[in-house]
């Protein structure tokens, strides 16, 4: 069948082909990473992106208000850099797309250019030969060409040439990609995307199968109450509700009222309003009033109940307790039991789970902020990788003012939480405070080569243990304490550091750790050391040097 318009539901069922796709090839996707380190995970982040738009979003024949609320979803679960940047993509193109009923190919080119634009401005500083190139080069063939186009079919045919050429070109563009060998991994990403759409108009649907080997398949394991069980927690009911005004059930909403509305019925209420769609946390006893009153304004994209007796002994449960108010609350980004301990233990109000190679999503973020009840909410994302969905959530959240610190590293919101004085009297000030010490912050990693490569001069052996001072690799040996002893040796300026801070890994004994640190203080007789056992994943080692 030849295609020279699309509606809504062919456009959902391109798209879902494209998730399938991207979930089918999510590995290859991750293993197109720079660094020969075991954190890998563009792929994982767009397929989790890609998710919240297929699981969240509403079906219609009308291409604009289909687009809308899968655009919503990704906004939400978009996490990682390319998983942020595909998700302002994708709101681009829904943005672009508004006011389609159904779409030709020169509406769907109009739209691809809605989406770059807005993807390019998700940047602060956009850089070429990555996923924003391929996102543009594609759109501009498709811009200039746009007319030539018989149908759907001719332009995909078209165009996955194109992306292929520009994908293949990204090392020219990129040295470090051309240094490490590889192609840009969001880039390949949103090739594969496209490639399942072009599947789906050529009538080859993925099959839903392929969930049941993927690590993003929801558990089936469900716990039960005891014989005897009583409700006595109530229930945690969350939604994401949809405004309906095509048969004027939402013309008299009002977020306000509702609360009012949802306090008769429970506690714990959160609700939030991003345009025609709400999000909507209520503990109750009595969920099925909840949604009938709920139902009354439009209709469930997503909805999730839960027994919160069987919540009760979770450790995420700390993490739900309503805090005291406060002035100022710090939300840091941290993976491994002893890190996360620590940070709270120096200042931290709440930890989001996560990191390296498990990026938290911007609804994360908004979850973790909803815990909280300040007037300020200071975040520590803690990754180069984890910073744009921090600011994509700050951006959205309205009910306190959030501010992000750019840490690239728990060195970093190590540092800004030790110099942090919350007894200033403005936010500018706990901020600046915060960031003094930053820019003096070495970070050291030690970590496990997971391919040969050679960069910065520096040959890496699979299976060598290798010490990297942020994205400089200093170190390559076949013993973890030389590695260690070759990357302090090998850091620019480690005569004038005075103290560092060593958080050994779930793989390092404590044994092992205290020997690496009378080795270090023996041989750099002018630092200060300091182990904690921070049993983080990925990393051996992780070094705060100031």
């Amino acid at each position: 069948m030849v295609r020279n318009k699309i509606d809504g539901e062919f456009l959902e069922l391109m798209l879902q082909n494209g998730y399938r796709n991207i979930m089918l090839n999510q590995a290859e996707i991750d293993a197109l990473n720079v660094f020969p380190v075991p954190d890998g995970d563009t792929g994982l982040n767009m397929t989790m992106t890609m998710s919240g738009g297929v699981e969240n979003h509403e079906s219609s024949k009308n291409v604009g208000e289909m687009m809308a609320s899968f655009a919503h979803g990704t906004l939400f679960s978009a996490r990682g850099n390319s998983g942020v940047i595909l998700s302002q993509f994708i709101n681009g193109f829904a943005k672009g797309s508004k006011d389609m009923d159904t779409m030709s190919v020169s509406d769907f080119a109009k739209a691809m250019e809605s989406g770059v634009k807005q993807a390019y401005k998700s940047v602060v500083r956009p850089v070429e030969g990555t996923m924003l190139t391929v996102m543009r080069e594609a759109t501009e063939f498709l811009s200039n060409n746009k007319d030539s186009f018989a149908s759907f079919e001719d332009c995909f045919m078209s165009l996955m040439p194109v992306i292929r050429r520009s994908l293949d070109n990204t090392p020219n563009l990129l040295p470090v990609l051309e240094e490490a060998g590889v192609i840009d991994s969001g880039g390949a990403g949103f090739l594969t995307i496209v490639e399942g759409m072009k599947l789906a108009l050529e009538g080859e649907i993925l099959s839903d199968d392929s969930k049941a080997s993927s690590s993003l398949k929801p558990s089936s394991k469900i716990s039960l109450l005891p014989d005897n069980g009583t409700l006595e927690y109530g229930y945690c009911t969350e939604f994401i509700l949809q405004l309906i005004y095509s048969d004027h059930r939402a013309d008299s909403f009002n977020l306000d009222e509702m609360i009012a509305t949802l306090e008769t019925f429970g506690d714990s209420i959160v609700a939030i309003r991003e345009d025609n769609v709400v999000k909507v946390h209520v503990h109750t006893f009595t969920p099925e009033k909840v949604l009938a009153y709920a139902r009354g304004f439009g209709e469930f994209l997503t909805l999730k109940i839960e027994n919160m007796a069987l919540q009760h002994n979770e450790s995420i449960k700390e993490n739900k307790k309503k805090k005291k108010h406060q002035k100022y609350a710090i939300a840091t980004v941290a993976s491994g039991r002893g890190i996360q301990e620590y940070l709270t233990g120096i200042g931290a109000d709440v930890i989001i789970s996560g990191g390296q190679t498990d990026n938290p999503s911007t609804e994360d973020f908004i979850n973790a902020f909803d815990t909280l009840d300040a007037d300020y909410i200071v975040v520590l994302p803690n990754n180069s990788n984890v910073i744009m969905a921090a600011k994509q959530a700050a951006k959205i959240y309205d009910k306190a003012d959030v501010r992000v610190i750019e840490t690239r590293s728990v060195a970093e919101g190590y540092s800004a939480l030790s110099m942090m004085n919350n007894s200033v009297d403005t936010v500018e000030e706990l901020i600046e405070g915060m960031s003094f010490g930053i820019p003096n912050v070495t970070t050291g990693y030690i970590t496990t080569a997971t391919r040969d490569s050679s960069m910065g001069g520096v040959a890496v052996k699979q299976g060598d243990y290798i010490g990297l001072d942020r994205e400089t690799i200093r170190s390559s040996e076949k013993s973890k304490t030389d590695a260690v002893m070759g990357l302090l040796k090998n850091l620019p300026g480690i005569d004038e550091k005075e103290v560092l801070t060593g958080f050994f890994g779930n793989g390092v004994a404590e044994e092992e750790a205290e020997a690496l640190k009378e080795l270090i203080e023996e041989s750099f007789p002018m630092l200060e050391c300091a182990f904690i056992e921070g049993d983080q994943p990925v990393y051996d080692y992780i070094f705060a040097l100031e």
